[in-house]
C-alpha cells in the first residue's frame, strides 16, 4: 500500500487534528487517537407511567364535625396538570355511593368526589340536620383537600346534584359563586331558602326535570311543610340572574325531551324538560321509566361542562 511522506502527514496532521503525537515512521493506516472531548449527550429523561384510575373513601373535620366523601380518580390523576372537579351531592335518605351509581359521572375525565350529607341530607332543606354554613364549610375543605393533593384547575370546579343535592348544587351556586365554574341539577327540590341571599354573580346552569315526578313536582309545590318553586320560578330567577335576552325556541333532543336554552346570557342556562320523566336521574342507574336513553343526564351534563370521558377501568 502507498505510504505518505512523513512531513506531509505531519502537516496533514497538524491542520486537521489540530496536533498530532509524533508520527515520524507511523503508518496513516494505523488508527489516530485524539483526547479532544465527545459533545455530552443528553440523558433520556424517564417518564413515569400514569397512575391507574382509583377510588377510596376519605374523611375530614368541617364544621366541627366529621364529614365522609368518596374520591373518584380518573387516570393520572397523580401526574397531570390542572385537571377539572365535580362535587356530586346526592338526594334526602340516600348517600354518596348511592348517587355515584345512579349518575355514572365516573364517566367524566376529572376529579370526581361524591359528598356525604350529615343524616343524609343537606342544608338548607327543612329536614337538614345542618346549617348552610356548615354544609358550606365541607365543601370549602374538600376544595382545600383535593387542591392539596392533585393540580386542579379552579377555573374548571363544578357543582351537581339530585333532588335535596339539586338544591344544595344551587345553593352553592348562590354562595360560591367564584368557586364554581357551573351547575347542574337535577329533579332539584327548590326550597325557597336556597336562593334566600343568592349573589347576583352570573351562573353556568343546566338543569333536569320530568313532568311527571311524584316527589319533587314540576309545577312546585310543599314538601314537609315547606313551600318549593316550581321549575319555571326557578328558570326565571336564573335568567334574571345570568342577563338573559330572550328564551330561544325549544329544541326537540329526543321523542320526550325539549331543551329550553336562553339567549344572550352572561352565563349559559339550559333546561332539559322530560316528558312523562319520574323522580330520577334521567338515564341513570335509577331509571327504569325508559323515557330518555341510558346516560341521558349525564352525557349532557359533561356536554355542558365541556368535559371529556375517561376511563376509570
Amino acid at each position: 500500500m502507498r505510504k505518505v511522506p512523513t512531513l506531509a502527514a505531519a502537516g496533514v496532521c497538524a491542520l486537521l487534528l489540530g496536533g498530532c503525537s509524533s508520527l515520524a515512521g507511523s503508518d496513516l493506516n494505523e488508527p489516530v487517537v485524539t483526547t479532544r472531548a465527545l459533545p455530552a449527550i443528553d440523558d433520556i429523561r424517564e417518564v413515569d407511567p400514569w397512575s391507574a384510575p382509583s377510588s377510596e373513601t376519605r374523611r375530614i373535620n368541617a364544621g366541627g364535625l366529621k364529614r365522609d366523601y368518596i374520591l373518584s380518580l380518573p387516570a393520572g390523576a397523580d401526574q397531570r396538570d390542572r385537571l377539572p372537579v365535580i362535587l356530586v351531592f346526592h338526594g334526602y335518605g340516600e348517600d354518596a355511593e348511592s348517587v355515584r351509581k345512579n349518575s355514572g359521572l365516573d364517566e367524566a375525565d376529572a376529579i370526581v368526589a361524591y359528598l356525604d350529607g350529615e343524616k343524609k341530607a343537606w342544608a338548607p332543606a327543612p329536614y337538614a340536620k345542618t346549617s348552610g354554613e356548615q354544609d358550606l364549610d365541607f365543601v370549602d375543605a374538600v376544595l382545600d383537600e383535593l387542591g392539596r393533593d392533585y393540580s386542579v384547575d379552579r377555573s374548571r370546579v363544578f357543582a351537581a346534584g339530585f333532588s335535596n343535592g339539586g338544591g344544595f348544587a344551587a345553593y352553592l351556586g348562590c354562595q360560591r359563586p367564584q368557586e364554581f365554574t357551573g351547575i347542574a341539577t337535577v329533579a332539584g327540590a327548590y326550597y325557597h331558602r336556597v336562593s334566600e341571599g343568592c349573589s347576583q354573580i352570573p351562573m353556568k346552569h343546566v338543569d333536569f326535570h320530568g313532568t311527571d315526578d311524584d316527589i319533587i313536582s314540576y309545577d312546585g309545590g310543599r314538601r314537609h311543610k315547606t313551600a318549593y318553586n316550581s321549575v319555571e320560578e326557578m328558570l326565571t330567577d336564573a335568567a334574571e340572574r345570568n342577563h338573559c335576552d330572550a328564551r330561544e325556541e325549544d329544541i326537540d333532543v329526543e321523542d320526550n325531551v325539549k331543551l329550553e336554552h336562553w339567549a344572550g346570557c352572561d352565563a349559559e342556562l339550559a333546561h332539559y324538560r322530560i316528558e312523562n320523566g319520574p323522580h330520577v336521574w334521567p338515564g341513570g342507574g335509577n331509571d327504569s321509566s325508559k323515557t330518555v336513553e341510558q346516560g341521558f343526564a349525564t352525557n349532557k351534563v359533561l356536554e355542558f361542562f365541556r368535559l371529556g370521558k375517561g376511563s376509570r377501568r
